[in-house]
């Protein structure tokens, strides 16, 4: 079994490869729980799950410093006296990638596993679009070459912005706007929030494409995907479970002898 965890701020996602299956756990980043309480929240996900604790390999991806080193060691405990092979990407690691940006040790693991995973599942040219806490836009040209993005505020952060920065919007359920022409505040903010998220970032593709000259394939995925899914006008992918997908492909590179 291969366990692969992203670590985002919203969210944590544990990723479960068996040989006939592959199961998706999520648990909220905040708070920080203890290394012992992660091992017992996968620990029970397994056990209902009814998949026996064998020995298992796994990859961690990490956005929030103050988590990494927690769920290394959860994964240690979750591990018991059993030998594992534990990785904590990196930019330095093989990736399958080359890069072609100015600071690579600036690059979020998840948008690198968003890439890698792309590549490897779609071929290039391809632009992954994240629409998670941020919404991000991951491109990689011909050759695997990984040449950069974009990275925008999310819906979410959006959400909460709106209701805490002004005097009287309020925060939002969201869900799919009934049109693009609000007819309320409620409709007004999701169609701003929705179908203003698909528009923005098919302008930012279009411009990027007129700078490289590529067409690019488009990936999408992240926590509010589906949301945004039915506006991107875009031929396009949806692949909810990219980053889990790319840390697997990651690791198949990079695994221990």
């Amino acid at each position: 079994m291969l366990i692969t965890i992203d670590v985002g701020n919203s969210s944590i996602n544990i990723g479960y490869f068996l040989d006939s299956e592959f199961l998706i756990q999520k648990i909220a980043t905040h708070p920080l729980r203890s290394a012992g309480e992660y091992r017992g929240l996968m620990s029970d996900f397994l056990e209902q799950n009814h998949i026996e604790k064998k020995i298992f390999n796994c990859i961690i991806s990490s956005v929030v410093t103050s988590h990494t080193m927690v769920l290394r060691e959860a994964v240690e405990k979750l591990s018991g006296d059993a030998a594992s092979d534990i990785i904590v990407l990196d930019h330095q690691m093989e990736t399958g990638l080359n890069f072609k940006i100015k600071a690579p040790e600036e690059l979020g693991t998840d948008r690198l596993a968003n890439a890698a995973g792309a590549y490897a599942l779609y071929g290039g040219p391809v632009a992954v679009i994240d629409f998670g806490t941020a919404t991000t836009i991951t491109v990689v040209g011909n050759n695997a070459d990984f040449i950069g993005g974009s990275i925008m505020a999310g819906i979410g952060l959006m959400n909460d912005m709106l209701a805490q920065r002004t005097s009287k919007l309020a925060k939002v359920a969201l869900a799919q706007p009934g049109s693009a022409l609000g007819t309320d505040t409620e409709g007004c903010i999701l169609s701003g929030l929705l179908i203003g998220t698909a528009g923005a970032v098919e302008r930012v593709l279009d411009e990027i494409e007129k700078e490289t000259g590529y067409i690019f394939r488009v990936v999408i995925t992240g926590g509010y995907a589906h949301l945004v899914d039915g506006f991107i006008k875009r031929p396009h992918e949806l692949n909810l479970f990219l980053t889990l997908e790319g840390l697997r492909e990651i690791y198949a590179k990079n695994r221990s002898a």
